[in-house]
Parts: structure tokens; sequence; C-alpha cells
């Protein structure tokens, strides 16, 4: 338990700045720190990489730029969402400038692609502040490796009970048709049937797809009282947009991982998003002190509302200085044992990380779209806490 250590930061509002330094990398005694990004800053998902930045250069800016009297220096490297680049990248930030840690990526390819680099170089913790697919822990299991973000099981399977009980005992799945929507259906689905739900159809639809129409016949076809569905960024747009132009809302209720319906989709999806349901592990709207202290600093610091990356981004920080504060050295082998069942003051709401595996132990929220008094005309209003959501263990066991 002594490796277990419950960290609070500041509240003090901070402005964005970039955190200077000379020094690279050092280890063990003291000198500087290195931060290496490895994230999209340009592309689809280069919003979700200026997010996690920014989450974490917030924490160093309340914290004078210094982790335990230790300047840190930040380089950002741009993975382009690509398998190639993010292993070049990643290569670069540890064996160039000698990072003590990798913050990303944002990609779950990229994820797994550079898995065998974090391995061999075995020189650096790897915070993964976002890539979420269960296979980097069912096939990498690595020391290094620590889930700052979530896993596509916590974001699907355990909604699926709640939607049982409280919505509709059918569904039809409809999902992006690439990895990561794949799991995300299968694990709801499999999830659902345990609980006695029946899976009624299933609807996949390409990355990038224009026009839904067809595929919304399909859901239509399936007579399912309830949709499951997982789809991000300007696909998730594009559904609810059309599922509600199609007036399936009006037929079945949706439901989705929450990536379908997050901070960075509602402006655009508006009052088409109104009544449905998502699962995810952060919404700005929480009513908790310590999130909306997050919230606010965030707005002071950006001008802008905190979302699901940036609250990764923070706590990717908040880890990584309470694992430096915690063992006096940024060797990845006494961090990665200060990180092992290390509890984090999340704004997100209870965090630790698995002893076994390495990922995120955290609550999750029901979340339904609700009518806003805020800048948006809508917003997710938490209906439901899940706590402590571990997940499976995927023969993982890093103990």
């Amino acid at each position: 338990m002594s490796r277990r250590k419950y960290l609070h930061t500041g509240a003090a509002v901070g402005t964005a700045a970039a955190i200077g330094g000379c020094l690279g990398g050092s280890g063990e005694g003291g000198g500087g720190l290195t931060v290496g990004y490895a994230l999209p800053f340009t592309g689809t998902y280069a919003m979700l990489g200026e997010s996690i930045v920014n989450g974490f250069e917030m924490y160093l800016e309340q914290n004078g730029g210094e982790i335990d009297g230790r300047e840190v220096e930040t380089v950002q490297r741009d993975t382009e969402a690509d398998t190639n680049r993010g292993v070049d990248v990643t290569r670069e930030l540890l064996i160039e400038e000698q990072a003590d840690v990798i913050v990303g990526p944002v990609s779950s390819a990229v994820a797994i692609a550079i898995m065998d680099t974090i391995e061999s170089e075995a020189s650096a913790i790897w915070l993964n502040a976002n890539a979420g697919d269960y296979r980097v822990t069912q096939e990498g299991c690595l020391d290094y490796h620590f889930r700052t973000s979530f896993n596509d099981w916590q974001t699907s399977a355990p909604l699926a009970e709640w939607v049982y009980e409280n919505v509709a005992d059918n569904v039809c799945l409809a999902y992006a048709d690439y990895a990561f929507g794949q799991n995300s259906k299968n694990f709801f689905g499999e999830a659902f049937e345990e609980a006695g739900g029946e899976i009624v159809a299933e609807v996949g639809a390409p990355l990038g797809t224009d026009d839904y129409s067809t595929y919304l016949g399909q859901i239509e076809s399936s007579g399912a009282d309830a949709v499951f569905s997982f789809f991000a960024g300007s696909d998730a747009v594009g559904y609810v947009s059309a599922f509600a132009d199609y007036g399936l809302n009006e037929e079945m209720t949706q439901t989705g991982s929450g990536f379908l319906l997050s901070e960075d989709t509602l402006p655009a999806q508006g009052e088409a998003a109104l009544g449905m349901y998502s699962l995810l592990h952060y919404t700005p709207a929480q009513e908790s002190e310590r999130n909306q202290t997050f919230v606010e600093n965030y707005r002071g610091a950006y001008d802008s509302t905190a979302n699901v990356y940036a609250c990764q981004g923070y706590d990717s920080a908040q880890a990584f200085a309470a694992a430096v504060e915690e063992t006096g050295s940024a060797e990845p082998d006494e961090l990665s044992g200060a990180l092992s069942g290390m509890e984090i003051d999340s704004p997100r709401g209870s965090f630790r990380f698995n002893e076994q595996t390495h990922e995120a132990i955290q609550n999750m929220y029901v979340r339904e779209v609700v009518e806003s008094d805020g800048e948006q005309p809508v917003e997710n209003q938490v209906v439901e806490t899940i706590e402590s959501v571990e997940g499976p263990t995927w023969d993982c066991d890093l103990s």
C-alpha cells in the first residue's frame, strides 16, 4: 500500500504556456524532466491532441512549470494518426530527446504499433492518454504502459445492463465499421445478452460515411426498441443528425458509447441529440467541486469548455508528477512501481491504476442529453454513476 498515493493539486487558475527548459531526461536524481507528446497535431484528430496537451500543461502551469523541484521541458511530435509515423516519432522522443515519459497517442492503431518500441527501448514510462483498444493490454501487457484514459470495454459493456433495465430488452447495434467500432459493439452485445437482452440486428457503416439513409433504413426495419451505437467525431455528428431527420428518435431510443455524444460533437448535433443516452468516464457537467474547479480553470486558461481529452491529459500530468515526487526519480522501473495501484484525485471522479493490468479503474457515467442554460443549446447530464469499473484482465498480470 505504500506505493499508493492520493494526489491533491492546487486550484489556482493558470494560463496556458509552453513550459521551457534546456535539460533533457535525467533519470535518477536531479536535473530536468522531459515530457514527450506523441500525439496528432494535424488532420482529423488534431483537436484531441491539442486538448490532451492543454490539460497536461495546465497542470504544469499551476505548479510553476516544475515537478518535484525539477524544471519540465515538453517536446511535441505529430503522429499524424499514422502507424509508421507514430513509431518514428516515438523512437525520436525516446532516443534523441531522451523523454522520461511518453504521453499519447490518440489512435489505437498507433498505440499497438509503438508497443515494441516502448518495450525494446525500456527508457520511459508510457501514459496512454487516449488510445482505448483493449489489445494494448491483451497483446502488450507492458510494465511501462499505464492507461490514463479508458479501454473500449469500459465505454460500452457497462451500459448494457443499464439499458436492459431502464430502456429496452432488445437493441440494434450500429457502428463505424473499423476495429474500435467493432470492439465496442461486440463488448456491448455480449454484456447485453448476458443481462437477458436480445440483439435483433447489426448495422455497420464505413468510416467517413456521408449518407446514412441506407443504414438508417436497416435500423428501422430491425424493429428494435433501442439502438446502441459507436460513432465518433464527424461521423457521430452526421449519424445523430440523420437519425433525428429520419424520425427514428420517435420510434426507438438511441444509446451509445460516450464519443457518440461528446463535448466536441454536441454543438453541431444540437437538438437532434436530445433524449439520447451515452456512457463515458468524464463530463464537464458533473457537479463535484473538484470537477467544477477544473472546468473553471480550463476555461480561464483556454477560453473553451473542458472535454474528456483535456481531463485525460491533466490526469497524465498528475500521475507523472505523483510518481516522480514519490520516488525522487525518473527511472521507469521506479516510476512503474509507484504508479501501480496509485490513486489520482481526478476531475472525472474515482480513479486508480489496476495493479495487475495498469488499466484505469474509474467511475463510468450514464449521461442524457438535455437542454442547457449555458452557451450551447444542449449538454450531457449524469443520470447514473457506475462506480469503480474495472473490466477484464485479458490474461495480463503485471502484479
